[in-house]
């Protein structure tokens, strides 16, 4: 089972919440968090907002969260963010058990270039760019990766094509479409609206528009 190094936070308790003062710890760099889970009491911390948002970026999902010197293993449970969805805004990490497996959401990048996509109009959809998998908190992927090369046009990719590493296995349904290759139906073409030529009189039910009648 291949596992890696555990990147390691350090973190503050943050003795105050509100509004108010998160607003103000995010101006001065900081993220506010919550640590929960395993019977013990929920702690509310204080990160630095940017080598969190790193972390995330590159995909990570367990941490060694050090407070006051203590450090404890921690999965990333929920990241929010602002309205724009370019600043984090809170964080909530959850303590695990390393010899324990867990559940968490990992994506699917689908690589290669598959020929079909050469074809008129074959376009290649995203069904599907997570999937819940299981396994220790130390042999979660940062990504998992599907080579498509060989996709046809009106095949599909699902999570039971996946080749998942030693010690994990998927939770979502196997049946669970990741993406499909498909051609685009071409839209009929409009036919020009024919204006009377100017001059001419103006047809109403296949007959020419008789003047008015004679008294």
């Amino acid at each position: 089972m291949a596992t890696h190094e555990i990147p390691k936070v350090e973190a503050q308790v943050r003795e105050r919440t509100g509004t108010r003062y998160a607003r103000r710890l995010r101006a001065e760099g900081k993220l506010p968090a919550n640590v929960y889970g395993r019977g013990k009491e929920p702690v509310a911390i204080i990160v630095d907002a940017k080598a969190f948002s790193e972390l995330v970026e590159h995909n990570a999902h367990l941490l060694q969260v050090a407070v006051d010197g203590n450090a404890e293993p921690c999965l990333i449970k929920e990241v929010q963010w602002d309205h724009l969805g370019t600043q984090m805004v809170h964080a909530d990490l959850t303590r695990v058990d390393m010899s324990e497996d867990v559940e968490v959401e990992i994506e699917v990048e689908l690589t290669g270039e598959p020929t079909a996509l050469n074809e008129p109009g074959a376009v290649l959809t995203r069904d599907n760019t997570m999937i819940t998998i299981s396994c220790r908190p130390d042999a979660i992927p940062d990504v998992l990766h599907h080579d498509i090369t060989d996709l046809a046009v009106n095949e599909t990719v699902t999570v039971g094509d996946l080749t998942l590493p030693a010690g994990v296995s998927a939770v979502s349904d196997a049946d669970t479409v990741l993406g499909s290759i498909h051609i685009l139906a071409e839209e009929p073409e409009e036919e020009p609206e024919v204006e009377a030529a100017e001059g001419e009189p103006e047809v109403i039910g296949g007959k020419e528009e008789e003047g008015a009648e004679e008294k």
